[in-house]
């Protein structure tokens, strides 16, 4: 999981104590947050070669600390207009809400990396995943797929199925969900990383963006929509991985596999689920020949489903679909 370590330096410590408060009752493990309210105590942490992301600071500390900051990013955190002295150094408002805040110094931080079209250092592997038998387990092959990804790596799950009972299977809910998440990206105004921010959560080892809870709001996104919310998941997110999960075959579909690493379709025994795929596949060769033969095809066998009597995501994790997912990744399984 990706986490930003941030350093606030304001004398108003009930200021810094909210702060903290905030991050403890979202759960939040985005950001690692340490508060100072004196110089002495900032030069000791810096000492001990601490390094920060961002160290956010108010006009005091400023050139007190500059020398001492170790190549983090330093933001003003702005009490009212700014003097002359800080006209062009990048700030924060500190009286806003928390929320904004933390999501406006994410976007400072991956906008000052983001300066070229390609960020190879910072692009993410991606994983595509899809069933044109829309096999009833697709979603705990990705999920369980996500944790063992995310023992070792920073992983974010994005599902773009609908009615995936995501949210039963989880026992969660959300305030906003991609539906809100790519709305937004069709405004110009548009800041990627902190409507990344504010809409992703975190379920034990990965990061995810809660799955659309009104299904047309998928049908809304347009081919260049797609291919840019990819592309930015890709070079922007910040991740290792990103797992999306594919309902439907839409508008450019065998166009956009290419940004995939790894592809998977899965498939599920029976005769008309096999002609199913093999139909896909024959799609997948009119519209773009060299795309089919690096798709991953797996016959998910029917011994390796889940207990009704037992929890199914820890089923999956620790019984026959993480082994199996486990030979998948590091095995190159691959069943006609």
């Amino acid at each position: 999981m990706v986490q930003l370590k941030i350093a606030f330096l304001d004398e108003e410590e009930v200021y810094l104590e909210q702060l903290n408060g905030y991050l403890v009752r979202k759960n939040e493990t985005f950001f690692k947050v340490w508060t100072f309210s004196e110089t002495e105590a900032f030069l000791k942490e810096a000492a001990e070669k601490t390094v920060f992301d961002a160290v956010v600071m108010t006009a005091p500390f400023w050139e007190k600390v500059g020398g001492y900051t170790a190549g983090a990013k330093k933001i003003l955190l702005c009490e009212g207009a700014r003097e002359k002295a800080f006209a062009d150094c990048p700030y924060v408002a500190k009286y806003q809400s928390a929320e904004k805040l933390f999501g406006q110094i994410s976007a400072m931080l991956w906008q000052e990396e983001a300066k070229e079209e390609v960020l190879p250092e910072r692009a993410a592997e991606m994983i595509g995943i899809y069933s044109p038998v829309h096999h009833e387990n697709q979603m705990l092959f990705s999920i369980t797929m996500a944790q063992i990804l995310g023992e070792s790596q920073n992983v974010l799950y994005v599902s773009l199925i609908e009615h995936s009972g995501f949210y039963r299977l989880m026992h969660l809910d959300a305030a906003e969900d991609i539906g809100d998440f790519i709305y937004g990206m069709m405004q110009k105004e548009h800041d990627f990383a902190a409507g990344l921010h504010r809409v992703r959560q975190t379920w034990k080892n990965f990061d995810f963006i809660p799955p659309a809870v009104n299904p047309e709001h998928l049908s809304e996104i347009s081919k260049p929509l797609f291919e840019q919310l990819l592309m930015m998941l890709k070079n922007r997110s910040g991740y290792d991985t990103v797992i999306v999960d594919f309902g439907t075959v839409f508008l450019g579909f065998a166009e956009i596999l290419p940004v995939f690493g790894s592809f998977y379709c899965l498939g599920k025994e029976g005769t008309v689920n096999r002609y199913r795929t093999d139909e896909f596949f024959e799609y997948l060769g009119r519209e773009s020949g060299h795309v089919a033969a690096h798709i991953n095809r797996l016959l998910l066998p029917e011994q390796m489903m889940v207990s009704k009597d037992a929890n199914p995501i820890e089923g999956s994790l620790y019984g026959g679909m993480g082994d199996y997912i486990r030979r998948c990744l590091y095995g190159g399984v691959q069943i006609e």
